[in-house]
C-alpha cells in the first residue's frame, strides 16, 4: 500500500513491533501481502484492520454479504483477465459510477485502467485481500494461490474454534505437471534468518567434481558459477528472485531438484527443475509431509535426508513431480527461520555424489537464508 502499514498500525495501538516484525518475515518469505500475514498470525482480525484502514483513508469497506452477492451483470463489467490482474471485484453499478472492492484503495493507476477499460466511473471500496481472492474465486473461476488458500482456511477455523493451531494445514488434490525448457526466468548480525547447519562445513570441500563430472569447454564458460550466484543473490529484488536464482544453480548441478515452502505441516510446491527443464505447474503441488515417514524429521529443522523416498501416498506428490524412480537417492535439507522451518530443498543423484556435495547444498541454503534476510530488512524499512 501507499501508506506504510506497520507503522499506522503501531501508532494506532493495534498491533506490537514483534508481531510487524514477525509478520513482515512470513511477508517476505511466502510472498502474502502484509495484511493477510497479520490476519494469519492472528495478530489483528480482519474486520479490525479493515475498518481501521477505512477510517484513516476516507474510503467505505464492503461487507462479506455486499462482496458475495454481486449481481450478474455487474461481475460481467470485468473480465476474469482483467479482475484477476488488478485483483478487484466489482460490487455495485449507480448510473456511471462502479464501486470496486480493492484491496489497496490508493493505486490510482488501477483505477484509471479500470475506468479505461469499462467507461465507468471507479469508486474504491476497501476489503482485504485474502477476501477478493475468494470472490475472485466464486465468480470468475480464479484459483487461490495455495499461500493464500491457508490463510482463509485458518480464518474459517478461527470462526468454528478459540484455540487454533497455525500448524494446520489444508492438502490440495492430485496434480499433473508438465516441463519448460526454461529454467533461468527471472520472477517478478540479526536474528531474522537462521540456517540450521547440521555439519561441520570447514571439513568439507564442497566443490569436489568426479572425473565423470568434468564439463566440456562450451559448458564451462556456461557454468552459473557460485561466485556469480552469491551476486544475483544480493540483488535480488522479491522472493521469487531469490527463488529462481537457487533453482537456477541446482538445475545446472542436479539432474532432479525442487524448492518448496513449508506451511504448517504441509510442503508446497515453488519451483522444480528435471534434467534442465522446469517443471510447469509444480507451484501446485502439496506434500503433506508430516505423513512421510523419510521427511517428516525435516519438520524439526534438526535434520537433512539422504536416502531414497518410498513410493507411497505420503510422497507420491513429490516423487510424481520429478519422476523420482525406486532406486532414486534425495537429499533433502531444511530452511529454519526463528525455530521454525520454513522452506526445503530436494535434490536428487547418485548417493556418493549427493553425501560429498552435503556441505556445497547447506552452503548455498545458507546465502539463500541471507538474501532472505536482506529482503526482510528492506520490507522492515518501508514498513516502519
Amino acid at each position: 500500500m501507499s501508506i506504510k502499514l506497520g507503522e499506522l498500525l503501531i501508532k494506532e495501538g493495534a498491533i506490537t513491533k514483534d508481531q510487524l516484525d514477525e509478520a513482515l518475515k512470513c511477508h517476505t518469505f511466502f510472498g502474502i501481502k502484509l495484511g493477510s500475514s497479520l490476519i494469519e498470525l492472528g495478530f489483528i482480525q480482519e474486520d479490525v484492520l479493515v475498518n481501521l484502514l477505512s477510517r484513516k483513508l476516507g474510503i467505505s469497506a464492503v461487507s462479506h454479504s455486499e462482496i458475495f452477492d454481486v449481481p450478474a451483470d455487474v461481475i460481467d463489467r470485468l473480465s476474469p483477465a482483467v479482475a484477476e490482474k488488478f485483483r478487484v471485484i466489482p460490487v455495485r453499478l449507480e448510473n456511471k459510477r462502479l464501486h470496486v472492492a480493492m484491496s489497496d484503495p490508493t493505486d490510482f493507476k488501477a483505477q484509471e485502467e479500470l475506468s479505461f477499460i469499462t467507461g465507468n466511473i471507479i469508486v474504491p471500496l476497501i476489503a482485504p485481500e485474502v477476501l477478493i481472492l475468494r470472490a475472485l474465486e466464486k465468480y470468475y473461476d480464479v484459483a487461490r494461490d495455495y499461500r493464500y488458500v491457508c490463510v482463509t482456511t485458518e480464518l474459517q477455523k478461527r470462526k468454528e474454534r478459540q484455540a487454533l493451531d497455525w500448524s494446520d494445514g489444508l492438502v490440495a488434490g492430485e496434480s499433473k505437471f508438465a516441463f519448460s525448457a526454461d529454467v533461468s526466468d527471472s520472477g517478478s548480525g540479526s536474528d531474522l534468518l537462521n540456517v540450521s547447519i547440521p555439519v561441520d562445513l570447514s571439513d568439507t570441500n564442497p566443490f569436489n567434481v568426479s572425473n565423470s563430472q568434468q564439463l566440456s569447454q562450451k559448458q564451462t564458460l556456461e557454468l552459473y558459477t557460485i561466485d556469480k550466484l552469491s551476486l544475483d543473490f544480493s540483488t535480488a529484488q522479491n522472493r521469487d528472485d531469490v527463488a529462481n536464482i537457487f533453482i537456477k544453480y541446482l538445475g545446472q548441478e542436479f539432474a532432479k531438484c525442487a524448492l518448496l515452502t513449508i506451511r504448517g505441516n504441509c510442503a508446497v510446491g515453488w519451483r522444480a527443475v528435471n534434467n534442465e527443464k522446469r517443471i510447469k505447474d509444480f507451484e501446485v503441488m502439496v506434500l503433506e509431509i508430516a505423513k512421510s515417514s523419510e521427511l517428516s524429521e525435516i519438520l524439526s529443522g534438526k535434520q537433512h535426508f539422504l536416502g531414497a523416498l518410498s513410493h507411497s501416498p505420503a510422497n507420491a506428490p513429490i516423487v510424481g513431480a520429478l519422476n523420482l524412480g525406486p532406486n532414486d537417492t534425495v537429499l533433502s535439507l531444511p530452511v529454519v527461520m526463528n525455530e521454525r522451518v520454513v522452506a526445503m530443498i530436494v535434490v536428487s543423484s547418485d548417493g556418493v555424489s549427493l553425501q560429498q556435495r552435503l556441505g556445497e547444498l547447506q552452503k548455498l541454503v545458507h546465502k539463500a537464508s541471507l538474501a532472505f534476510q536482506i529482503l526482510v530488512l528492506k520490507n522492515k524499512l518501508l514498513q516502519t
